[in-house]
């Protein structure tokens, strides 16, 4: 019977700010429910549609949401279960019911770091999103994210390349893969981690839902990450949300020229941390996660031991040996901490890349890396690609086609934005 009362304060259009209102005025969920008009009209909290929604006590929506959650296998978690993180719950508009699939994580016991930016990502901006999540993994943190093309999507990549749980928050039901694309991303999440909504089964992803969903992914976290947002972008509002819930906001530095980048840069100028690599992040979290956090040393190569005092758990010391190739000076061996047979994985760059290698060759993925740091003249790409002026041209004409790659006056090529 709680659960249905739960489901159907969840399931009212009234403010959420109000909901959590009127539960700390009645005390209870049974006692709210109960209430007649002139017990919500005394609380000076209700009026006009509000009230005409509160008195309507039918419980068939509650009941039909609940078999929608049987027959999909969606678990609820009302705001005073144990189990609703406390993070969340301290914020002033927290939902009172949460949807999932997957493994619901212990949030309050987890460093967990919320990571967004751009749905229209550049190449640049994927595999910042993506390395960073992987590092931050593999450290002890625990990435949450919108499951949203560009950034987002990267993020929950990264932190499954390391073999660790990644938390999703939907802009609609968890049980409606959105956008489509992501399926496979999708059912990754919801079996290695978890997939999370203030919307019950069957909820199609409504614009307004969107910024609504913003708020649990800085209120789930310790400190939010924006890479590439632009000036009026979710993301943006997203690390505003974090700023008055008291979070952390970092901001890994873009391009100046691509509008994607101005929002995030934006941030570093206002006093956002700016981030190179995963430990910036977790750096900060040391002394409040002693037994969770893996501490990096010689900058760019890590070699992860104990933090001081922590109590390690039995993992196979990691370490990350740059390689120091000629084409890319990022390529990374990787061994993972979690992978049981103690095998290598593939290298981290290079096991990012698969989702754009399916349409393009190794030499092609060369270029678009090299593009991907900057602009750059046909002489350079001949030169840091080792290639003849003919096959450089070549396969630059090849990805003009395909809209990997943009033209510029005077032979000058960059990444397209779309890719």
């Amino acid at each position: 019977m709680d659960e249905l009362l739960w489901i159907w304060l969840s399931s009212l259009k009234v403010d959420a700010q109000k909901k959590l209102r009127l539960l700390r005025h009645f005390k209870s969920i049974e006692r709210l429910y109960e209430a007649d008009a002139e017990a919500y009209m005394s609380t000076g909290l209700i009026k006009g549609s509000s009230l005409k929604h509160l008195t309507d006590k039918s419980l068939d929506t509650a009941e039909k949401i609940m078999e929608k959650c049987l027959a999909a296998g969606v678990r609820m978690l009302a705001i005073d279960d144990g189990d609703y993180p406390e993070r969340l719950a301290n914020i002033d508009d927290a939902p009172v019911v949460l949807y999932y699939k997957g493994t619901l994580p212990s949030f309050d016991s987890e460093p967990v770091i919320a990571v967004v930016g751009s749905r229209n990502s550049t190449v640049y901006g994927h595999m910042a999103a993506e390395r960073l999540s992987y590092e931050m993994s593999v450290c002890g943190g625990h990435i949450v994210s919108g499951l949203a093309k560009g950034i987002d999507a990267a993020a929950h990549s990264g932190a499954l390349l390391a073999g660790r749980p990644t938390t999703a928050v939907l802009g609609c039901g968890p049980d409606i893969i959105y956008p489509k694309e992501n399926r496979r991303l999708y059912e990754e999440i919801s079996v290695r981690g978890c997939i999370l909504s203030e919307y019950p089964p069957g909820t199609p992803p409504l614009r307004h839902h969107f910024p609504e969903r913003n708020r649990i992914v800085s209120g789930l976290s310790v400190g939010v990450v924006v890479i590439e947002a632009g000036l009026m972008s979710g993301a943006l509002i997203t690390a505003r949300l974090a700023a008055d819930q008291g979070r952390d906001v970092f901001a890994v530095p873009g391009n100046i020229d691509v509008p994607e980048s101005a929002g995030s840069n934006s941030l570093i100028q206002s006093g956002a941390k700016l981030v190179m690599q995963g430990w910036d992040v977790l750096t900060e979290y040391e002394g409040l996660f002693p037994d969770k956090l893996y501490k990096s040393i010689n900058g760019n190569n890590y070699a992860y031991t104990k933090t001081a005092g922590s109590k390690m758990p039995d993992r196979p010391q990691t370490v990350f040996a740059e390689i120091g190739t000629a084409n890319d000076d990022n390529i990374r061996t990787v061994t993972d901490p979690l992978n049981k047979t103690g095998a290598n994985n593939l290298d981290y760059n290079q096991k990012s890349l698969e989702y754009l290698r399916k349409d393009f060759t190794e030499l092609q993925m060369r270029i678009i890396l090299s593009l991907a740091k900057r602009p750059m003249h046909l002489d350079q790409i001949i030169e840091e690609c080792d290639l003849t002026a003919a096959k450089a041209l070549a396969e630059l004409t090849i990805l003009e086609i395909k809209g990997a790659v943009t033209q510029l006056p005077g032979k000058w090529f960059s990444v397209s934005r779309t890719i």
